[in-house]
């Protein structure tokens, strides 16, 4: 975790970007253009990637659980990526494991 530190504000734009780019887009056919979703929906191709993209999160929130990474967990990863998308919750999970400590006293040394 400690390479990712340095490319922190490249996951927060991507986790932004992921969220706008493929989240917004996919509420709007969604709660506005029904019809459009509603064939999206019936599509077999589109099921398959729907249902390849359950199957990564299922595999990913595992990964979370097993490694032990409790901030922010496995929880919050699923339901940021069934509130966006992976491509929103994967940075922003990797955004938020990698912030900075403020528990310890800066120095780590005696007082």
């Amino acid at each position: 975790m400690e390479k990712l530190k340095e490319i922190r504000p490249l996951l927060l734009a991507t986790a932004i970007l992921g969220f706008l780019v493929i989240n917004c887009p996919f509420l709007y056919y969604a709660l506005i253009a029904t019809e459009t979703y509603a064939t999206g929906m019936k599509n077999g191709l589109a099921l398959v990637f729907i249902g390849e993209a359950f199957l990564l999160l299922v595999f990913l929130a595992f990964i979370i659980a097993k490694m032990g990474w409790k901030r922010p967990g496995w929880v919050f990863f699923v339901c940021m990526s069934i509130l966006g998308s992976l491509a929103f919750s994967i940075p922003l999970q990797l955004y938020l494991m990698t912030r900075p400590n403020t528990t310890e006293p800066d120095g780590g040394g005696n007082a």
